[in-house]
């Protein structure tokens, strides 16, 4: 599907398209920050997996460089926390109502729709808008944009 259709998809007017066919351009997707190998920051308790780290959990030299991000299996008291044991949180979570948007030329358009994968800022997850399935990439907290 075109970046054209889907940016008339996401205002439901056809007349959208003819209007915006020579101006509109794919944006090449964002990479996904990938975890620090932090050398000085230690679990202070042993934590389940899918624990936003928080102050209260990490401690060491590096504690302040993983905050934020998220236990991708059970840590334990002391452990050295490092990929792939910890990543960034997910973006967007399946079955989530999402923003999706579609930017070009400095136009933004936006619609409501609903995530239909779990994914990271930079990767690619699909999304419903009403009846139509489309991938996108997400790029921000509860937000996808369409290539």
């Amino acid at each position: 599907m075109t970046l054209v259709r889907r940016v008339a998809l996401l205002t439901g007017t056809a007349g959208l398209m003819a209007a915006a066919a020579a101006s509109l351009h794919a944006q090449a997707p964002g990479n996904a920050p990938a975890a620090p190998v932090a050398s000085g920051a230690v679990a202070l308790r042993a934590m389940p997996r899918g624990t936003l780290l928080q102050a209260t959990d990490v401690g060491g030299d590096a504690a302040a460089s993983v905050f934020g991000y998220e236990t991708q299996r059970v840590i334990a008291a002391g452990e050295l926390l490092r990929a792939p044991a910890i990543a960034p949180p997910a973006a967007v979570r399946a079955g989530e109502s999402i923003t999706v948007r579609v930017e070009t030329n400095g136009i933004t358009v936006t619609r409501e729709g609903t995530a239909l994968g779990t994914a990271r800022v930079g990767q690619q997850v699909r999304v419903r808008i009403g009846q139509h399935s489309l991938s996108g990439i997400a790029a921000a907290l509860g937000v996808v944009r369409l290539p």
